[in-house]
């Protein structure tokens, strides 16, 4: 064997070595799903008019909650805990002006035929509710009412909402509430 063979055959060998070890990195670099759905985004960002707070919504691998930062830091934290990649919608954050109340509605708007998506299959059919969560107490979420289009009191105490083309009023609140006004059973303003 010549000096020549025995290089090529070396070098040969050599490259048939380095394109066998590229090649199961090559296969590993194939994008998958996870990597086209697992990347979080933040949006529908809002804030507070008397306090350094902002809050915004956030979905993560199919997981919808709210977080807020305030100031100085801005160290984002969850108000809300759904954990569950059901499809629940969240939308029309705000948050009073204080910042200690954040309020949103889950679920999708009404389609042609006035139904609300539901994703989790519900017997009773889809929702379309206003839930609120303290800054104060991450991780506490509660429902308020169904409607859409909330708006918190400048003190956070209650919500002003759209409900059947009129305009409701609900306390913020986990207790029972004092009046049918206060529950949102009853018109604030009726036109």
């Amino acid at each position: 064997m010549t000096r020549l063979s025995r290089l090529t055959l070396v070098l040969g060998a050599v490259a048939a070595l380095a394109l066998g070890a590229l090649q199961p990195a090559a296969a590993q670099k194939k994008p998958t799903i996870e990597q086209f759905l697992s990347p979080a985004y933040p949006f529908d960002l809002v804030s507070a008019r008397k306090v350094d707070r902002i809050a915004w919504l956030a979905y993560d691998q199919g997981k919808r909650n709210v977080y807020t930062a305030a100031a100085p830091a801005f160290r984002p934290v969850r108000v809300t805990s759904f954990l569950q990649d059901n499809g629940t919608d969240i939308s029309d954050l705000s948050i009073s002006d204080d910042g200690s109340v954040v309020v949103f509605v889950r679920g999708t708007a009404p389609n042609r035929q006035g139904w609300v998506a539901n994703p989790t299959g519900n017997p009773e059919g889809g929702e379309r509710a206003i839930w609120a969560a303290r800054t104060a107490n991450p991780g506490t979420a509660w429902r308020l009412a169904e409607g859409a289009s909330p708006q918190p009191s400048p003190d956070g105490r209650s919500v002003l909402y759209v409900k059947d083309g009129q305009i409701y009023r609900v306390r913020v609140t986990q207790m029972p509430p004092a009046s049918k006004m206060d529950a949102g059973e009853q018109p604030f303003i009726k036109a």
